[in-house]
């Protein structure tokens, strides 16, 4: 299968095959030793002369063929927790959550995370301009942007359901720009279903949770919406939540 992947999320990946396999062996790297022997002879007398090379490094995985056996995996269990949705038709109100799906379709990034998204890129240029009274406020400011990360949220329109899941940044395969072009595009998303939010209006991405990852307690007491202008984002029900494991074209 020559796939091209957009997304990639290699944790989940190992995670969930070692599942299958009922495997707790992670494997990272090896040492390669290649040993010689040779014979040789010395004024009459035999012997042996070792003669050994090691070879240190990391093995390259590639991830493509590691893919390919995770799908045959969930292959063998389609019908009870996978459901591939692209060769067979299922019933999509009544997938148990933890199972594994797979669709074709196209998705969209919300309009309103795109100034989270300069936020973050600009982040250290902003952090620079801004003006705290004191040397405690600035380490305030910058323990709490200085390590913000946005999950990306995506949707995707499926069997009358809306999709909601978020990409983590470091497992993209293609600049944030290129994902405008999905939104005209089929492509094929693997993921793990969460639960279906039967809510007439569902969150889906809130910034202080999703991007500056304050704890419950904090966000419950600040009006960073009043003040900033960054606002949780809403999308209408149904919406069927899951973990995004793969998405490729």
């Amino acid at each position: 299968m020559f796939r091209s992947f957009i997304y990639l999320d290699t944790d989940k990946l190992n995670t969930y095959k070692r599942q299958i396999e009922g495997s707790t062996f992670n494997f990272k790297s090896a040492t390669m030793k290649k040993s010689k022997n040779v014979s040789a002879k010395f004024k009459g007398i035999g012997g042996k002369i070792g003669n050994e090379t090691q070879l240190e490094g990391e093995y390259e995985i590639d991830i493509g063929y590691e893919y390919d056996k995770f799908e045959s995996l969930l292959n063998d269990m389609s019908g009870d927790n996978y459901f591939d949705f692209v060769l067979n038709d299922f019933d999509s109100a009544t997938l148990p959550a933890m199972s594994i799906i797979r669709i074709n379709s196209s998705f969209i990034i919300p309009e309103a995370f795109d100034m989270i998204n300069v936020i973050e890129k600009f982040k250290p240029m902003l952090m620079g301009q801004i003006d705290t009274n004191s040397t405690g406020e600035q380490e305030a400011l910058e323990s709490i942007l200085g390590k913000a990360s946005a999950d990306i949220p995506i949707i995707s329109e499926f069997d009358d359901v809306a999709i909601s899941g978020k990409l983590n940044a470091k497992y993209l395969m293609e600049d944030y720009a290129q994902l405008e072009e999905y939104s005209e595009q089929d492509v094929f998303i693997l993921c793990k279903v969460v639960g279906l939010m039967q809510k007439e209006r569902v969150e889906i991405f809130d910034p202080l949770k999703d991007f500056i990852r304050l704890p419950r307690a904090v966000r419950r007491q600040t009006n960073f919406e009043d003040t900033t202008g960054l606002e949780k984002i809403y999308v209408e029900g149904p919406v069927l939540k899951v973990e995004v494991i793969a998405i490729y074209k």
